[in-house]
């Protein structure tokens, strides 16, 4: 039962993600075709200036996983309760402070980026920005809740959720209201979220109060103590994201600025596909780490290879379809979106093929590479993308953010094999040849119908069809005759059947 569990998550996980990818490339389109290019840039820069608040968050979640999953097990549901109202409690006054703090630097920032003709539009957004972001950061501690009672599949029918409402949101709010109607639909959808969440973590922990009203010192020091270390790895990811789509709105411009969100949303999209479902692994790493260390190296074996045999097609799918999402999605064929892409790409690539050790590191609490890491990740960024940036343009803020991103993951991937002992050798699986060879064909095929009229001619989709054509079966072929996929829709088949 507990492996038909694990495999529902897996599953559930990756429809979410997909849906979820398919209700914003919706939206999107929506939006650039409503509000324009440069005020979804706006928007995207005042969500990157106000998002910093979320670092209250990081590594409280991580610990309400843990912890509520330790406590459920010892069936102490009042210990459950009094940790998840501690960190409610605890992360809705640390992000009031810092909103508080926040609002009059993020204005100050937006008016050394924006236009000053923009200002006026951006200012009324920062409030409103701030309310959906304490919302959202409060739900996800309740979903951290739902998770640690390995509710992960109620999890992701309320994610999914609160993404179609967005949607029906911004259908009904942006056409009259523009960009406070967009503000207005993610504040409605955020407490519709976090009210749905409350809901189905109170049918799983009946004593889990209206108003969160209790709060322990002891639990929030345990849950302190586990997640400082966890602190500064996620604050260090998620600075990385506003720093670039400032250095983009100063040395590119706001539409470059949109043109590099919608491409990190559908490059990313494909990234948590794969990364999410592995994610699940986490607690299995954990319980193993206590009852059977053993067999760790077998399961990170068989997770790299995973991970893997599905990365490299699934990536080199990302980049060659670049060109027909823009046609469908911006409307045109927009250069710098398909090049961001496949910038974005390589730096995904080797974020998800580090994953496994990412996830093995999370597992066993061996966390100091992977804080270096991080670490290393946002200062390269910041620092070679405003030198590199500032001297080229923007389009290399997005290779600088793509590489650094690749060097930071490519640290967690060598120190976890040399702290493990783990062999080099398994990072390229002799099985996975004919993948690797056909990934790169289809980028090849990809780049000489770039450059060919027929590709660019904006009136047709025969070219970027039959490209897309001959890449799904260069990637098919060699996914088919691959010993990994009898095996994998063989599990699958015997986990139904239980």
């Amino acid at each position: 039962m507990k492996q038909k569990q694990i495999f529902l998550n897996a599953v559930t996980t990756s429809g979410q993600e997909l849906a979820t990818a398919g209700v914003l490339f919706l939206l999107y389109r929506f939006l650039i075709h409503t509000i324009g290019i440069e005020r979804f840039g706006v928007w995207s820069l005042v969500l990157a200036t106000t998002s910093v608040v979320t670092l209250a968050n990081q590594g409280f979640s991580t610990s309400i996983v843990k912890f509520v999953a330790k406590y459920a097990a010892q069936e102490k549901s009042d210990d459950v309760s009094g940790l998840v109202q501690t960190a409610v409690i605890s992360i809705g006054i640390a992000l009031g402070v810092v909103s508080v703090g926040l609002y009059p630097a993020a204005r100050w920032m937006l008016r050394l980026l924006l236009p000053s003709a923009i200002l006026a539009e951006a200012y009324p957004l920062l409030p409103l920005a701030l309310i959906s972001l304490w919302l959202n950061v409060s739900g996800s501690i309740l979903l951290a809740g739902l998770v640690g009672y390995q509710r992960i599949t109620h999890r992701n029918y309320i994610v999914l959720g609160s993404a179609i409402l967005f949607l029906l949101l911004c259908y009904g709010f942006v056409p009259a209201r523009g960009l406070l109607g967009l503000a207005y639909a993610q504040m409605a959808q955020s407490a519709a979220c976090l009210l749905a969440t409350w809901i189905l973590l109170r049918r799983q922990l009946p004593n889990f109060p209206l108003i969160p009203y209790r709060w322990n010192r002891s639990l929030f020091r345990e849950m302190l103590g586990y997640g400082l270390h966890f602190q500064l790895i996620t604050a260090t990811q998620a600075v990385r994201e506003p720093v670039t789509k400032a250095l983009l709105a100063k040395f590119g411009g706001l539409a470059m600025t949109g043109y590099y969100d919608m491409a990190s949303r559908w490059v990313v999209s494909f990234r948590e596909l794969l990364a999410q479902a592995n994610q699940v692994l986490v607690p299995t790493v954990s319980n193993l780490q206590q009852r059977n260390p053993n067999a760790l190296p077998a399961l990170y074996r068989e997770s790299y290879r995973l991970i893997f045999f599905l990365s490299i097609p699934t990536f080199a799918f990302v980049v060659v379809a670049a060109p027909i999402v823009s046609r469908i999605w911006i409307g045109s064929y927009e250069s710098a979106f398909v090049s961001f892409v496949a910038l974005l790409a390589i730096g995904w690539l080797i974020n998800v093929l580090a994953n496994p050790a990412y996830v093995f590191d999370l597992g066993t609490g061996t966390l100091r590479w992977v804080s270096i890491a991080c670490a290393a990740t946002a200062i390269l960024n910041a620092g070679l993308g405003f030198v590199i940036g500032s001297r080229f343009g923007g389009t290399s803020v997005v290779a600088v953010t793509a590489a650094s991103l690749a060097i930071g993951y490519l640290i967690i991937l060598m120190a976890y094999h040399l702290q493990n002992h783990v062999p080099l050798s398994i990072l390229l699986p002799k099985e996975s040849c004919w993948i690797i060879l056909s990934g790169i064909a289809s980028i090849l095929i990809f780049r000489m119908a770039f450059r060919s009229t027929f590709f660019l001619n904006a009136h047709t989709f025969e070219g970027p069809s039959v490209t897309l054509l001959v890449l799904l079966v260069l990637l098919s072929i060699p996914m088919w005759l691959h010993p990994l996929r009898k095996r994998l829709m063989n599990w699958a088949f015997s986990r139904f059947s239980v």
